[in-house]
């Protein structure tokens, strides 16, 4: 087909490729050292699933009509699941491993992999979830869980937060 704007452009342009989507490389997940220090790329990391859920609340009275329950959102929660290669003397998987030991919060931010670590989301969680295999056949693995503690923050949405959440991970490439 001809590069050609149907109907002047309106819905169906042809000279452009369509939705840039992001491609599940470009994200990381991040962690600050214990002490606040550095911000830390999780790494092998190979996976990550965000979940965020909503409880809900009903709201139906016996005077509504047509027998349809209505709710409203309530209490919100998020977790983080990361599956990673495991990285020999890694200081994040040192990181996790001990605020896991310790019960300790863990401040947790996503950044695209870009020039500039563009800040996704981020929010304080607890390890609740820590699982390694290591087949005889393939590389060791983790498998970590993340939950939420408090809101998890949208840098797109609160763009104040955003233009404070600057550090950028310490042991990623050029730093300069």
């Amino acid at each position: 087909m001809a590069d050609t704007d149907f109907d002047s452009g309106a819905y169906c342009a042809t000279g452009s490729d369509g939705v840039e989507a992001v491609a599940g490389n470009e994200i990381l997940t991040c962690i600050f050292s214990a002490d606040g220090a550095k911000l830390l790329a999780v790494d092998g990391e190979q996976e990550s699933t965000l979940s965020m859920e909503a409880e809900t609340s009903e709201v139906s009275t016996k005077d509504e009509k047509g027998g349809w329950q209505k709710a409203k959102p309530s209490t919100k929660s998020w977790s983080l699941d990361l599956d990673s290669a495991i990285i020999r003397d890694a200081e994040s998987n040192k990181v996790i491993r001990q605020a896991f030991e310790d019960g300790t919060k863990l401040c947790m931010k996503q950044v695209y992999d870009d020039e500039d670590y563009t800040p996704i989301c981020g929010g304080s969680c607890y390890v609740t979830s820590y699982e390694q295999g290591a087949p005889s056949d393939d590389v060791a693995t983790a498998s970590i869980s993340l939950t939420g503690t408090g809101k998890l923050t949208w840098f797109d949405i609160d763009t104040a937060a955003a233009a404070s959440a600057t550090a950028k991970p310490s042991n990623r490439g050029d730093q300069s």
